[in-house]
Formats: structure tokens, C-alpha cells, sequence
């Protein structure tokens, strides 16, 4: 099944020079970014970013750099649900459409993992299957959230 979701453009994937550039101002963004609201959909693009990077990584045959970005991918996005459940518990209110775009972008992840795993070797299938498996404990906080 094809998920309907546009990934954004990595811009400078983690093999460029100045890639360390990129990531400074992702963390000085997290850092001034006060509000968990905000917080979370800044996490949820930077996640994205991620994921388009490993797709790029991908096809240019950087198996192992690709994998390290499904990683950090997921690791971002599994920090969103204690966000969103911050602010409920604060007596916030999250848009609607950030939930469903987080369940969008949780089906696009798996998707995305699927794909780089029909590219790697019987070696590294193990590290991918670890990846499966984040994706779903990040669809079962997302269901939380919903409680």
C-alpha cells in the first residue's frame, strides 16, 4: 500500500562536508523552541527530513549512513507523543491535523523502512526489523494519545 504523504527535501544529506551545519541549527531550533505544541511539529519535519535523507542515501548505496538516519529518524518522532501529552495534560489543545499527520508520517516511515530494506544485505536485516519495530511502538503512543 502507497501512503499519500510527501516527505520534505533533506536539503544536505549526512555525506555533505557542511552537514554539520544542518544539524546546529536543528538543535538551536529545538532548543529555542519553548512551546510543546511547536515543539512537536518542528520534531515531526526534522523526523521527515530524516527519512527523505536515508531514501537519498538509499539509492546513492550509503546502506549503513541510510540506516543511521531511519534511526535517528525514529528516535526523533518518539519523542513527539510525551509532547502532545504534555500539553493535554496542561490543558492545551494540539490541532487535529497534527494527528493526522503524524499517523500519515508513521505510515510514510514504515513504508520508507520497508523500501531500504529491499535494498540491504541478509546481514543487515536485523538492524532493520529493530526499525519495524520502533515504527510500531511510535503508531501505538499515537494511539495513546487518542485515549
Amino acid at each position: 500500500e502507497v501512503v499519500v504523504y510527501q516527505l520534505p527535501y533533506p536539503g544536505l544529506l549526512p555525506d555533505h562536508p557542511l552537514y554539520f551545519i544542518k544539524k546546529m541549527r536543528d538543535s538551536i531550533l529545538i532548543f529555542t523552541t519553548r512551546d510543546n505544541g511547536k515543539k512537536a511539529t518542528l520534531f515531526l519535519l526534522i523526523s521527515d527530513k530524516h527519512m527523505s535523507s536515508a531514501l537519498g542515501l538509499a539509492e546513492k548505496g550509503r546502506d549503513q549512513l541510510s540506516q543511521d538516519e531511519l534511526l535517528i529518524a525514529e528516535s526523533i518522532f518518539l519523542r513527539i507523543p510525551p509532547l502532545l501529552t504534555e500539553v493535554k495534560n496542561q490543558g492545551g489543545v494540539y490541532p487535529e491535523d497534527l494527528i493526522i499527520n503524524l499517523y500519515q508520517s508513521n505510515k510514510k516511515h514504515r513504508e520508507v523502512i520497508t523500501e531500504v530494506m529491499k535494498k540491504t544485505t541478509e546481514t543487515e536485516i536485523k538492524s532493520i526489523e529493530t526499525l519495524l519495530k520502533k515504527n510500531e511502538e511510535v503508531k501505538k503512543a499515537l494511539d495513546n494519545l487518542q485515549k
